[in-house]
């Protein structure tokens, strides 16, 4: 799926939900994972999975996203997102269960999921006004991606990338 379709769908999931795009604020991205019918938890898994996916639609609690209770709230609210891409983009009604190893570039499912979550977490337009609002102030380099990545709570690389992918530069 291209960029800017990702970017309408989110768009899309988020005005559904009563985001603010006006006011720039982090998304409670468990309260928006059980909006859309899924349980969320820690889970007990190896250091080089990050989260999973599990979907049984005949069950009543059939919806679950499980994040590796050793990484940090950054990452875990990026890996909930991530998963929430996955059944946004790719679930078709059939069981499902995916995993994410912590790698990019993988192919291009992992990585249409990994820009839907960013896009989630970061909504381009919040992000492009909280960017604008900070470079004003001075800001610049790292200290600005890192006030951007403490602003919408998620990894400094997610910020980082997100940068470019709004059409900015820090």
């Amino acid at each position: 799926m291209n960029r800017e379709a990702i970017e309408n769908m989110v768009q899309e999931w988020l005005s559904a939900y009563g985001y603010s795009f006006e006011h720039g604020q982090d998304i409670d991205i468990v309260k928006f994972a059980r909006h859309h019918g899924f349980i969320v938890g820690n889970a007990v898994l190896d250091d080089n999975d990050d989260g999973f996916l599990a979907i049984h639609p005949k069950r009543a609690k059939g919806k679950v996203i499980g994040v590796n209770r050793n990484l940090s709230l950054e990452w875990k609210r990026f890996i909930i997102a991530h998963e929430l891409a996955h059944y946004a983009l790719h679930y078709d009604g059939k069981e499902i269960y995916l995993h994410r190893e912590h790698q990019q570039g993988r192919n291009d499912m992992e990585n249409d999921a990994d820009y839907f979550a960013a896009a989630l977490l970061m909504p381009r337009e919040s992000f492009r006004r909280v960017f604008d609002t900070l470079q004003i102030s001075g800001l610049s380099g790292k200290v600005l991606v890192k006030s951007l990545a403490e602003k919408f709570i998620v990894p400094v690389e997610s910020a980082e990338r997100r940068i470019s992918e709004v059409g900015r530069t820090a």
